[in-house]
């Protein structure tokens, strides 16, 4: 990928058909920057937050991630701004890495309740791995199961972050029964009563 100094505003770079961008670390001046939008974001869907790159500024290859994203509130999927973070060989990314549960929709379709309590893990890892996002299969679990993130298939090169000592019990998932609601015919009222029951 290719950026360009610039001296524009955030909004007029957008006018131009460009992201407006920021490249900064590792011994270089920080630097306002901007790029094609359709280069950024043909770069972005295949790199992700987590794996460093070869970007071109100022007529030399700096190797980079992209640190930091701002997206558009009326239509988050278009990007407004971005960090780029050069790096060195010897240099780890710090960054946050998703976690995906796929079987979700057999278990809802079941009618149980499926509750992701945990969505992405703090890591720091070399950087010439290029780690992908963490999937765990639920599809096989049953009512009253709890998945901790001990559970998980993690890569030993992912050094979570975390200052709590028990992170390995982190809980990711639930899987549990609905609340339901039960109707009682009052003999003393010609109304329902209601009240509300958890299955155990």
């Amino acid at each position: 990928m290719k950026v360009i100094l610039r001296e524009e505003s955030n909004k007029e770079v957008k006018k131009q058909g460009m992201v407006a961008g920021v490249i900064y670390g590792n011994g270089i001046e920080p630097s306002k920057i901007k790029v094609d939008r359709k280069e950024f974001h043909k770069t972005y869907e295949k790199m992700g937050q987590s794996a460093v790159f070869p970007c071109e500024f100022e007529g030399k290859s700096h190797k980079v991630y992209i640190k930091d994203l701002q997206r558009e509130i009326l239509t988050p999927e278009k990007i407004m701004h971005f960090d780029l973070l050069r790096v060195s060989a010897s240099d780890k990314i710090h960054a946050k890495i998703q976690i995906h549960i796929i079987g979700k929709e057999l278990l809802e379709g079941k009618g149980y309740v499926v509750q992701q309590n945990t969505h992405e893990i703090d890591c720091k890892y070399p950087i010439d791995e290029s780690p992908s996002d963490i999937t765990y299969d639920l599809s096989k679990a049953s009512v009253g199961d709890t998945v901790l993130l001990s559970a998980l298939e993690i890569p030993s090169y992912l050094e979570i972050q975390s200052d709590n000592d028990n992170v390995q019990e982190l809980v990711i998932v639930t899987v549990s029964h609905p609340k339901v609601k039960l109707e009682v015919e009052d003999e003393t009222s010609s109304e329902p009563t209601q009240f509300v029951a958890e299955k155990e």
